[in-house]
């Protein structure tokens, strides 16, 4: 049954990994779309009505409560259409208040149609679906979409009984074949799946499956469950840190596709203020139930060891006016992201071409699009293969550094940099040390520059955007703090530039480009009986790196920031060592990239987080005295956003961690590195 009104279009999609999710929604151009603003964040409660007689369930229509922000929304969907993962559907919407009947709700044409459907017959909640939604506009001439990444939950009788992951691109401007161009972007693509059902659908079959696994434990399919006004419960406690003694019993599903993400710890989806739906007659609460993620990667998947990553207390949160936005850092990961298949990746406009040298370098080493290692390269050769190919990028990314206007040439260069670095580590063992030892120095001097702008970029960028989700008076106060941090910058950016104009630089590169073009210069003699090809070296290299992380389950449950530093930098070293053979050991290499950037991102916004908490406090300590009070309590209000992003981060760690520390990455790798 169709209800006039909008027409709603969108591509959606299941997300196997949320890193593939994450890289997609940050990417700087998708299919000819290029982003406008940057990532906003918002917190869900979907509360899906029906009567008692089920009577919009079999005309095919899903309603809504969506409290968000404090407000409450009414929205009335028809089926609509279905290909693949094209949809086009009719929605209505219009304020509502869950506290109230619907007659009560302020007038609109959603309740209007809402009332024509159910007459005088009582609603009840069907089920409910809490997401941590992240979107992002993306922008052509002709059209505009709205690009969002829902980590979801359903809940029933109040306890979560299954996640997954969802990408949803709504048209918001322009003509419907304009969606064309993403659409074959996106489909296909590794990792994500056309979406075959509704939130609604999928939850309320979820739910069933829930209630008929415990026959007798009441639910909510009572008849005479009503929406009724209720006051806001309080959060529940979170238990301190330590280890754990006793698990408290799971209602068991029938389902052989449990993944070793089933214990993964819900992400922190803060309460939304505002009138909620209750239901009569409820059942005692049952723990929870965990089910399989939305989209496997792998079908021959088992339940597998976890870790439960305790959740230390919450900062108290009732004042209003520390009710602060959780806002990601814009970047977390070193990396530029970048879309995921590099044909597709945009190409340099004129102000950012690299300038050809007088000495002819960029010439001598041109931009490649993959090193090009396979498995019969020499140890040595392939990391020559490497270090040219990065080295290559750097050099294209130094003009654009140069000049200053673009943020984003002077991370590429810090990237190629740490890329090489990495580099280093792999294949270093391959060379004469007293021959190599100048390019390795070189590198890790030129790197450290690079960093102390590229991280006051980052710092400076995500507290404007703080500032302006804000708003005033916050975003003045904040003002002497990015002024210093503004001055911090441009000190360290004149150092770059003294570094890159200098006769050492120049010498530096000179050297470099012979030795990365020069095939068996520098390396050591090899025996024929010595593992000395990619095929017999590289899966050594990725097990050790694997182990090094995987080294910090036995203290995961009581790591504190600095460590969990330290295991993102041992995720990097595993990301670099798999991306570095990423060719000969073929496409099952991705998702196991992607699980681990996950990893490494979610702890570079920890980092992140920590950092810009640290240099607020310090600042505060310094400079406390030249504030006004108004400049004092908008900075400090800054401190404590921090620091609760960083307790939010921490706590919920475990969904990445296991993501790489569980069955189904080991298998994957196992199987990847037999490859070789």
């Amino acid at each position: 049954m169709s209800i006039p009104g909008p027409i709603e279009v969108e591509l959606k999609y299941q997300v196997a990994d949320l890193a593939i999710g994450e890289r997609l929604l940050a990417s700087e151009r998708l299919a000819g779309f290029v982003p406008i603003g940057d990532i906003r964040v918002a917190e869900q409660d979907d509360t899906y009505l029906d009567t008692p007689d089920g009577i919009l369930e079999a005309q095919r229509i899903g309603v809504r409560l969506r409290a968000e922000a404090g407000t409450t929304t009414l929205t009335v969907k028809s089926a609509g259409s279905v290909d693949g993962a094209y949809r086009r559907r009719e929605e209505l919407e219009g304020p509502a208040d869950a506290g109230s009947p619907p007659a009560s709700w302020p007038a609109s044409v959603a309740r209007d149609r809402l009332l024509e459907l159910i007459g005088d017959r009582p609603l009840h909640e069907i089920v409910t679906i809490r997401q941590y939604r992240r979107k992002r506009d993306f922008t052509t001439d002709e059209a505009a979409v709205e690009l969002s990444l829902d980590e979801a939950r359903i809940v029933v009788d109040g306890h979560t009984v299954e996640r997954f992951t969802e990408l949803e691109a709504e048209l918001t401007r322009g003509p419907e074949t304009a969606l064309g161009p993403l659409l074959g972007l996106l489909d296909g693509r590794p990792g994500l799946s056309p979406t075959v059902e509704s939130k609604l659908v999928r939850a309320i079959a979820t739910a069933s499956a829930v209630r008929a696994a415990a026959p007798g434990q009441g639910g909510l399919d009572s008849a005479s469950a009503s929406i009724q006004p209720v006051v806001p419960a309080e959060a529940e406690p979170v238990p301190e840190a330590g280890p754990v003694v006793d698990a408290e019993p799971v209602v068991e599903v029938a389902s052989e596709e449990a993944s070793e993400v089933a214990s993964t710890p819900e992400p922190e989806i803060a309460s939304t203020p505002g009138p909620e739906i209750e239901i009569e007659a409820r059942a005692e609460p049952q723990p929870d139930v965990q089910e399989r993620p939305g989209a496997a990667v792998d079908e021959e998947l088992q339940i597998d060891e976890v870790i439960e990553v305790p959740e230390p207390s919450q900062p108290d949160e009732e004042a209003d006016d520390e009710l602060l936005p959780i806002l990601d850092l814009p970047r977390a990961s070193d990396d530029p992201l970048e879309l995921l298949d590099t044909e597709t990746e945009p190409t340099p406009s004129a102000e950012t071409t690299p300038r050809a040298e007088p000495d002819g370098t960029e010439a001598r080493l041109p931009a490649m699009k993959n090193p090009g290692v396979t498995a019969e390269d020499l140890h040595a050769e392939a990391g020559r293969k490497v270090l040219r190919f990065h080295l290559a990028r750097m050099l294209a990314r130094e003009p654009g550094t140069r000049e200053g206007t673009n943020p984003e040439e002077l991370h590429g260069m810090r990237v190629a940099t740490r890329r090489m670095r990495a580099a280093w580590r792999v294949f270093g063992d391959a060379y004469r040390p007293e021959k190599t030892k100048t390019y390795r120095r070189r590198l890790r001097e030129l790197a450290g520059l690079l960093g102390a702008v590229r991280d006051l970029d980052v710092l400076i960028e995500a507290t404007e955007a703080y500032g302006e989700a804000i708003g005033s008076p916050d975003l003045a106060g904040l003002e002497p703090l990015l002024a210093a941090w503004r001055g911090d910058r441009d000190a360290a950016r004149d150092d770059l530039i003294v570094e890159l104009d200098s006769k050492g630089h120049r010498r530096f590169v000179d050297e470099y480009v012979d030795f990365v073009s020069s095939a068996g210069r520098d390396a050591l003699p090899v025996e024929t009986t010595i593992p000395h090809r990619v095929r017999d070296t590289a899966a050594s290299r990725i097990w050790t790196a694997y182990e090094h992380v995987r080294a910090y389950e036995a203290v995961l449950r009581w790591a504190d920031v600095p460590t969990l530093h330290q295991l993102r930098i041992a995720a990097k070293r595993l990301r670099y060592t798999l991306e570095f053979v990423r060719e000969p050991l073929g496409p099952e290499a991705s998702p196991l990239i992607a699980r681990v950037v996950a990893l490494q991102d979610h702890l570079g916004f920890m980092n992140d987080a920590e950092v810009a908490a640290t240099m607020a406090r310090t600042f505060l300590v310094e400079r406390g005295n030249d504030l006004t009070e108004a400049e004092a309590q908008a900075i400090g209000r800054y401190l404590v956003s921090r620091e609760r992003e960083v307790a939010r981060l921490k706590r919920t760690v475990g969904t990445a961690w296991r993501g790489v520390a569980g069955l189904t990455f080991r298998r994957g790798l196992g199987r990847t590195v037999a490859i070789l």
